[in-house]
């Protein structure tokens, strides 16, 4: 099978690390762009500054799922890594066939919520270790007060990501480390996220900004899920 004309050049893609099962304890994903297709390869460039494919902890054989969208459809595809190309290029081979999926969609509610929000750390490696320190930290009964300044914002938020201002300017693939106080009463979520769009600057310096979830606990990810269409519930028992 071609997938050259699933995957074109440019196309971007969302990479799943694929776990064994009793070993999957949080979402770990990066996106790429694709830059070539082989018979059985695809080639990815990764967004996240020239050392890209260097931050990540690539290992032979480590396997992911590929994820991307082709005339409105989803698509997923296994893959394995297969080597550097270059300090930001990767080379993964493909493992099974393409599948065309129904892609979920998470619910998505405006609320205003308690958020800490961390930029300027460096790149991907520097960040994803942050993110683990801070979630070490915050088991360990820190006072998440001492790991962020928060602010109350108007945000829209969903299990895969959340829309809030930023102080511009903000980049496209920039990382950002979010705390996020929910109200459930279950403690501060922390996640990495990556700018995936922005809004034009308002007068006040600040920047709309859509960011999408790609370290985060999956215990984290389903409180999200579950507070947003708790919420959404109630809008619409008050509506009716």
């Amino acid at each position: 099978m071609s997938y050259s004309r699933y995957l074109p050049v440019g196309q971007k893609a969302l990479l799943k690390r694929i776990f064994v099962e009793e070993r999957r304890i949080a979402l770990d994903a990066i996106t790429g762009y694709v830059t070539g297709v082989g018979a059985n390869h695809v080639d990815i460039s990764l967004p996240y500054g020239s050392d890209a494919a260097n931050d990540y902890p690539f290992e032979p054989g480590m396997r992911f799922e590929l994820l991307s969208d082709s005339k409105g459809m989803g698509m997923r595809l296994q893959a394995s890594f297969q080597e550097r190309l270059t300090s930001r290029d990767i080379r993964l081979q493909f493992e099974g066939h393409l599948e065309f999926i129904s892609r979920r969609s998470y619910r998505r509610v405006d609320v205003t919520a308690w958020i800490g929000v961390k930029r300027g750390l460096g790149h991907l490696e520097t960040m994803r270790t942050a993110w683990e320190e801070y979630l070490r930290q915050l088991r360990a009964g820190v006072s998440p007060a001492k790991l962020s300044e928060f602010e109350k914002h108007p945000i829209n938020l969903a299990g895969g990501g959340i829309c809030l201002p930023l102080k511009a300017p903000v980049e496209t693939a920039e990382l950002t480390l979010v705390f996020l106080s929910l109200g459930d009463h279950q403690g501060v979520i922390c996640t990495m996220a990556e700018v995936v769009w922005t809004g034009r600057p308002a007068a006040n310096g600040v920047q709309p900004t859509g960011l999408r979830f790609l370290n985060i606990l999956e215990h984290d990810q389903k409180r999200i899920d579950r507070v947003v269409n708790n919420l959404l519930k109630h809008l619409e028992q008050v509506g009716g």
